[in-house]
């Protein structure tokens, strides 16, 4: 993210807090004493739930919340709260980090350990990226699954309702129905005499240009492959197998059914190919579906799915995204900071966000009828139209987005990227070694190096740069 846009796509609203809720910057004084400071990221959307969410908690104890935008970029994020923490002169209280780095600010000092477990109400795929060396770290804030966009309307005319069963499955149907496609539009463009003629259709669109997303679309294809998510090592058992086989698919796709240029795509750039008509597949997080639905009618011409499973025991595996809250290891104000934390991530706070196109971390915010928590926010405020980047255009304020119940089942078999004080330098040395893969000419296995460098970069003992 995440990833991924899975490391964009938490707090969505803090840019409007920053702007409506008097907040602070880097640059600018600390903010009054007795202020509990939460510092987090930017992002690309307008949903106003966090800050209706931070004001409620602001009336109903009287503490003020004061807000500290890091820089829009994950790495700068990171490089300052890391920088912040371990110096001890950020005078932050509360930190929202991306799933993917519990394990480095644990190690770093930059955090505080949580000090209780967490309800048995969070999900547990979710709950395992708070958790490093036997310790919780902090408490899930939003969370994030990778699923399978298609488009259902064209997949109808050449014979297939509903989504591929596995990726061998969905690289035939992609094969042949963008090939079905490409044909009849040649052919009315040309009884047309003149006729403008489509863009060209592809089988898929994904992430893979060399970043985060790139990392995350190897993993799930070493999953899909066989791999084991919870294993510790790349070099041991069947994980080598599984990564050799999960890299030379998703090279296999490159090749036959997707445009060379999904080597330089991000989420955005591939959401924009499958929107504008050019893809029949594509694999992206929920925080796409409300653009996508900008252009292409929800039910009608495209529906997301779980991603394809696995044909020998069924399992669909998608990377996990999302935010973490944590307390700051130097935070003069504890207390307050454990209170917010635990009133952002309540039941009833948790239902706020699925309600506003975010994945809920909860397993009741799934819930229906009275069994489900209720949102405590006036209807007015969802009545601005501020939502979670995954919310439905055609959403109802108090309405879940209509993707629901497939992200819920995304999310209970998702999985965390490896939990390791260096998961950075692993990413980096995967989106090197596999994007030298993708684009070679040839076939030539890199297994054994790419989990040789992998497992020394998850040790601390690796070189990005392969050096």
């Amino acid at each position: 993210m995440s990833a991924s846009r899975t490391v964009l796509t938490a707090a969505l609203a803090w840019l409007t807090l920053v702007a409506a809720g008097g907040c602070t910057s880097e640059a600018e004084p600390a903010p009054e004493k007795g202020a509990i400071v939460l510092a987090t990221g930017s992002d690309l959307s307008s949903s106003g739930v966090r800050q209706d969410l931070i004001h409620a908690f602001e009336r109903r104890t009287g503490h003020t919340v004061r807000i500290v935008k890091l820089p829009d970029t994950a790495d700068g994020q990171r490089s300052q709260l890391l920088a912040a923490g371990q110096s001890g002169n950020g005078g932050y209280d509360v930190l929202n980090i991306d799933v993917t780095w519990t394990a480095e600010f644990a190690e770093a000092g930059v955090i505080r350990p949580w000090g209780t477990s967490l309800d048995g109400d969070f999900l547990r795929s979710v709950v395992k990226t708070t958790e490093y060396d036997h310790k919780v770290w902090g408490v899930p804030f939003n969370t994030d699954a990778g699923l399978l966009y298609y488009r259902s309307d064209i997949l109808h005319d050449f014979g297939h309702d509903g989504p591929p069963a596995n990726w061998g499955q969905l690289q035939d149907w992609a094969y042949q129905a963008a090939s079905g496609y490409n044909r009849k539009a040649a052919k009315a463009a040309k009884a047309a005499k003149g006729g403008k003629k489509p863009p060209r259709m592809y089988g898929m669109v994904a992430q893979l240009r060399p970043y985060e997303g790139l990392t995350v679309n190897a993993l799930e294809a070493a999953w899909a492959a066989g791999g084991d998510p919870e294993a510790t090592s790349f070099t041991k058992g069947a994980q080598v197998g599984s990564l050799q086989q999960g890299v030379g698919d998703l090279k296999l796709r490159l090749d036959a059914i997707m445009p060379h240029e999904v080597t330089t795509m991000d989420e955005t750039e591939s959401r924009r190919w499958f929107a504008d008509g050019r893809a029949l597949f594509m694999r992206n997080w929920p925080v796409e579906y409300a653009s996508v639905a900008e252009k292409l009618t929800p039910g009608k011409q495209f529906d997301v799915a779980e991603l394809p499973a696995r044909p020998f025991d069924g399992k669909r595996i998608s990377v996990l995204g999302g935010q973490n809250l944590a307390i700051s290891a130097h935070s003069t104000r504890p207390e307050g900071a454990r209170a917010l934390i635990e009133a952002l991530t309540s039941p009833s706070s948790e239902r706020c966000l699925l309600e506003r196109g975010f994945a809920a971390t909860r397993d009741s915010a799934y819930r229906h009828g009275t069994d489900a928590p209720a949102c405590p926010l006036p209807p007015g405020d969802a009545e601005r139209g501020e939502r979670g980047a995954g919310g439905s255009p055609a959403q109802q304020p108090g309405q879940e987005p209509p993707y629901t119940r497939t992200l819920y089942a995304a999310l209970r078999a998702a999985e965390p990227r490896p939990r390791s004080a260096h998961y950075q330098t692993f990413s980096k040395v995967v989106q090197i070694r596999v994007s030298e893969y993708l684009g070679s000419p040839g076939g030539t296995s890199i297994a054994d190096k790419l989990a040789k460098e992998a497992d020394e970069a998850l040790s601390g003992r690796g070189d990005p740069r392969g050096h």
